[in-house]
């Protein structure tokens, strides 16, 4: 993928093993062919496609290029609107799309979208499909069910049931609802109803109980997001909970927007002060933040959607940034760069390398000279032309 900022990084391959695993992402974004750098919510389908949610438009990614869908007034067969807010692939293959003004079917053979015809127009921002295969969504705070075999839409009141925020599924196929006043509903198809979990109730006090989303995991507990009060984790088996994620490192409180199961033990958690990969087993976390000298950092702190792809690859979609891919890492390399202000590599393009009989290495550039490099001190050493008559005669 070419990008049009081409900065170009010597990969070293350190004499000793990696004290910590690096985190390298590439970016994608409104120069790359992205329509929008919000990216809202992000799916791989069953082909193989990424699909991208923003702010202005609907993205398909096949690996190489981006394919928009927008709104036509003049074509019955677009999307009804911009704004994507979530995206769903059903068991059968089909594409759900919710959108500022309503959900809609995506027709993969026509490449077309029809509107969900019983559904008002409103913000959907949540999908998903139980066990039976009605599909449960979300329009603005009211949850709502679509009954496939009877084709009836079942809404279930505001006012009787509370502002619906999220859903999800457990391990066990149960269906999970929550809300904007704290609570985990889990449904009860028998009697239509739902028993309710107070996820604030040990708490310490907080401004607002909002949950923003619910994540099942693969050992059947449910990750919890809030704006006030970081990350939870339920226990489904003991209906507990216990927070997981509550501060930034300066004491302020984690919004959490989303969550991706990575290993047995690892949750990615996406927040609006960058990714923190959580270990349940250790119960420590790595933040993940925008590094300005960095190329490699992730390209912004408010990271809202995860997906992870048929590679175990990670796509995280920003706000402000565009998307971040994190691959699967094969080897132990550690990228060395130019960093401005920092003791680094002085060029970006590197033309060779030798190591001397101290163990150093020396790193001759196209554009800034001649490098340094002490490998026990990690410490770069500049030689570039200058007026002394003893320095080397060329940047290359």
């Amino acid at each position: 993928m070419k990008h049009t900022i081409a900065i170009l990084a010597a990969m070293l391959l350190l004499t000793h093993p990696l004290s910590g695993q690096s985190y390298y992402f590439r970016h994608y974004q409104v120069e790359n062919g992205l329509s929008n750098n919000a990216v809202i919510c992000c799916v791989q389908d069953k082909k193989g496609f990424l699909w991208f949610g923003t702010k202005d438009g609907l993205d398909r990614f096949d690996g190489y290029s981006f394919k928009i869908f927008r709104n036509d007034p003049r074509d019955t067969g677009s999307i009804g609107n911009n704004f994507i807010h979530s995206l769903y692939e059903d068991p059968n293959g089909i594409l759900w799309v919710g959108t500022e003004v309503g959900l809609y079917k995506y027709n993969a053979t026509k490449e077309s979208f029809t509107l969900f015809s019983s559904l008002k127009n409103a913000p959907v921002r949540e999908i998903q499909m139980d066990s039976k295969g009605n599909l449960w969504f979300i329009s603005g705070f009211t949850l709502s069910k679509y009954d496939k075999s009877e084709k009836t839409l079942e809404d279930y009141d505001v006012n009787k049931y509370a502002e619906a925020t999220s859903i999800c599924k457990s391990s066990d196929g149960a269906l999970w609802i929550s809300t904007s006043s704290g609570l985990l509903k889990k449904y009860d198809p028998a009697n239509n109803s739902f028993t309710s979990y107070d996820v604030f109730q040990h708490s310490k006090p907080v401004i607002s109980k909002w949950i923003e989303k619910i994540y099942g995991t693969a050992n059947g507990n449910i990750l919890i997001g809030t704006s006030n009060q970081g990350a939870k984790m339920f226990d489904v088996a003991s209906s507990t909970y216990k927070e997981i994620l509550t501060y930034n490192p300066d004491k302020t409180e984690i919004f959490v927007r989303n969550f991706v199961q990575t290993a047995d033990n690892e949750f990615w958690i996406a927040t609006e002060s960058g990714i923190f990969i959580y270990n349940s087993k250790t119960g420590h976390s790595t933040n993940l933040q925008k590094t300005y000298n960095d190329p490699y950092s992730i390209s912004d702190n408010a990271v809202y959607s995860f997906c992870k792809d048929k590679e175990a690859g990670i796509w995280a979609g920003t706000y402000f940034g565009g998307v971040n891919y994190y691959p699967v890492q094969h080897t132990s390399f550690e990228k060395i760069f130019p960093k401005l202000g920092e003791n680094s590599l002085s060029g970006n393009v590197v033309r060779e390398i030798h190591r001397d009989t101290n163990g150093n290495l020396w790193i001759g550039t196209e554009d800034a000279g001649l490098n340094k490099f002490d490998t026990i001190k990690k410490m770069f050493t500049h030689f570039q032309p200058s007026r002394w008559k003893k320095s080397i005669s060329y940047t290359n």
